[in-house]
């Protein structure tokens, strides 16, 4: 007979759940430098949508031909803008009824830029927790800047921003990601 193990004493909270599955989202990400995962929830605390940065269908995936901001076109080398649609703009894209994401909750693995920053605004997002900054990676690949717009946009329209202090259970490290007990 096998011995009873012992019992479970304690679980996620909500916010636990949520940030570490956007976080599990981003390991998704065919980006070879920015790991975004987003994960969008109701007000009765409902997963309404799911998504993470990678290209559009059918284009290029960076990590099989290196970043058109960095390494340039696969084919003549020229550098080019990101290729890639951002987590956010994906979870909504991947909603089914985008009208529910109105008064939603954002929990996201990275803190929006201004373009998707914008579309959040419109699709009536009230708040976003955020796991880490986000930095756009400047042509080249050299340099990366913060785009303080973001914030600004949030500030007028009044959407609540909160870092997420809570635990991690997938860690965020691309090259080498674990998820576990903890």
């Amino acid at each position: 007979m096998a011995k009873l193990k012992e019992p479970k004493t304690a679980r996620l909270n909500k916010e636990e759940l949520f940030m570490n599955m956007a976080i599990l989202a981003s390991k998704r990400t065919a980006c070879r430098y920015v790991e975004a995962g987003a994960v969008y929830v109701d007000k009765n605390n409902r997963v309404i949508s799911i998504g993470y940065n990678g290209p559009t269908e059918g284009d290029y995936h960076c990590i099989d031909v290196g970043c058109a901001k960095v390494d340039g076109d696969p084919q003549t080398k020229e550098l080019k803008r990101c290729r890639g649609a951002h987590a956010e703009m994906n979870g909504i894209g991947n909603a089914v009824d985008t009208t529910r994401l109105r008064g939603a909750t954002l929990y996201s693995a990275t803190f929006p830029c201004y373009d998707c920053m914008k579309s959040l605004n419109n699709v009536g997002i009230k708040e976003i927790i955020y796991f880490e900054e986000y930095e756009r990676i400047k042509a080249g690949g050299k340099e990366t800047e913060k785009e303080d717009e973001a914030r600004e946009l949030a500030d007028r329209r009044g959407i609540k921003i909160k870092k997420y202090d809570g635990k991690v259970h997938c860690q965020i490290d691309f090259k080498n990601y674990s998820c576990g007990r903890g």
